[in-house]
């Protein structure tokens, strides 16, 4: 007996085809399902990326933001600072001229002759001043004049002397030597008593010579 031959009458090369396409299918969905999750592991990423740099941009931001308010306040603090020093510097002035004032008084109270009264002293500008005064001779004009050149006055200029009912009316313009103030202002300290003691001598030595003038005048009468 012969073997019977099995035929496969079935449309096999459709069927292979749907297998393919099947399988290719599955391969492309699975590629898609991989595409979107690095797709979306990307994005994420980057959100993330992202959002830290706008969390430093914010800091840098907020920094900024407070260094400029304190470079306000550093200049807010500067400008006082300027204004404070501005013054200090009109008190710091106006104290050197008090003691600048002072400071001539008292030297010229001490260089003054007996004989040698000073009644009054115009100042022409901040270092140039003209000393009017009156005399009982020559002599103690000169020995005035002689003696006021040295630290805080330079060589004085004779403008004007006249004889006036038996004195010497005489005007004297001199300058100022620059100053060490605190210097100066101890050696005035010191010299207060010594000043105060010369001068009241001198007042009293004055009043003598009027007396003895006067009861000469008297006595010729």
């Amino acid at each position: 007996m012969l073997p019977l031959l099995k035929i496969n009458l079935l449309p096999y090369r459709e069927a292979l085809q749907a297998k393919q396409k099947k399988e290719f299918q599955t391969l492309l969905i699975g590629a898609v399902i991989i595409g979107l999750g690095l797709a979306t592991l990307g994005f994420l990423t980057f959100e993330g990326r992202l959002s830290s740099q706008q969390k430093r941009n914010q800091v840098l931001t907020d920094g900024i933001r407070a260094l400029d308010k304190d470079i306000k306040k550093i200049s807010e603090l500067e400008d006082e600072r300027k204004n404070f020093m501005a013054r200090q510097e009109k008190v710091e002035e106006l104290s050197n001229k008090r003691f600048e004032a002072a400071k001539i008084l008292d030297t010229l109270n001490t260089v003054a002759p007996m004989g040698l009264y000073i009644t009054s002293i115009e100042a022409q500008n901040a270092n140039t001043y003209t000393i009017n005064g009156r005399a009982f001779s020559d002599a103690k004009t000169a020995a005035f004049m002689s003696a006021l050149p040295g630290k805080l006055f330079g060589t004085p200029e004779l403008l004007n002397i006249k004889r006036v009912n038996n004195v010497q009316e005489f005007s004297i313009r001199i300058g100022l030597n620059s100053l060490s103030n605190q210097n100066d202002l101890n050696e005035l300290t010191q010299n207060n008593d010594s000043n105060s003691i010369t001068a009241e001598e001198n007042q009293a030595t004055e009043t003598q010579n009027n007396q003895s003038e006067s009861e000469a005048s008297a006595a010729s009468n």
